[in-house]
């Protein structure tokens, strides 16, 4: 599995993580022409929805980074990833942010236990405290998985709709926040049905307004090939290859 060789080869080597050139100026993970085109990458963030907010664009770098974070045991990923975006500083991200009531209240998809057990970490979970830290906000389980669905990538937009109905359930304390702003955080954003599920499961009376934040956005058109691609790493991963 090539994203599993550059890790390991950045583990025990000087490989860049996204290029897999050989440097010494990684930092840790990005030589300085990928750590360029991320940044350029930061500035292409985009508003699929009314109330959603993707820090970056699925491309080729972003999607190896991405499936380091989730396949490769990169934990800190999440944070490297945010602290470089436009939901820090004078992003243009962080400026839609400042119109929000705060405080903040970053709620993570939850990752049914299966997959926890495979990754040891949610990576929703990982950026969600990431966007806590920068945006001093706070991090709330308020969501349950109630059981394990396929894999979303492989489904057109109205199966995904189908797949994920009923997927979550609210998990929230007695007593809500009088007033702030709730983000689901994610990873990906294709078509919102899993978010989307995810803001539903709060139901109809949720006194609090609610957006979507997520590391990437994912055009539906390129969904079935990220799933080809997530299927090789976990392939390889399970026999060598």
């Amino acid at each position: 599995m090539e994203i599993i060789r550059r890790c390991s080869s950045f583990l025990f080597g000087m490989e860049c993580l996204g290029c897999g050139s050989v440097s010494e100026r990684l930092d840790p993970w990005l030589c300085p022409a990928c750590r360029e085109e991320l940044s350029r990458e930061s500035l292409d963030y985009s508003f699929p929805g009314p109330d959603a907010m993707c820090l970056f664009p699925m491309r080729p770098l972003t999607r190896r980074l991405v499936h380091a974070l989730k396949y490769g045991g990169l934990s800190g990923m999440a944070s490297y990833l945010v602290k470089r975006s436009s939901a820090v500083g004078s992003g243009g991200v962080a400026q839609s942010m400042a119109l929000f009531a705060k405080p903040f209240y970053f709620v993570p998809v939850p990752l049914h236990s299966s997959r926890y057990r495979e990754r040891g970490y949610n990576q929703a979970q990982r950026i969600a405290a990431a966007l806590c830290s920068c945006t001093g906000g706070r991090m709330c389980n308020w969501l349950r998985r109630r059981d394990f669905r396929v894999s979303q990538t492989k489904l057109s937009r109205e199966e995904r709709k189908w797949n994920v109905a009923g997927a979550f359930e609210a998990n929230l304390p007695r007593k809500l926040p009088a007033r702030g702003t709730v983000f689901v955080v994610d990873d990906v954003y294709t078509t919102g049905a899993t978010t989307s599920s995810c803001i539903s499961a709060f139901g109809r009376d949720f006194p609090l307004d609610t957006k979507v934040c997520t590391l990437l956005y994912d055009e539906p058109v390129t969904a079935v090939m990220d799933f080809v691609a997530d299927c090789k790493i976990e392939w390889d991963t399970a026999y060598g290859g």
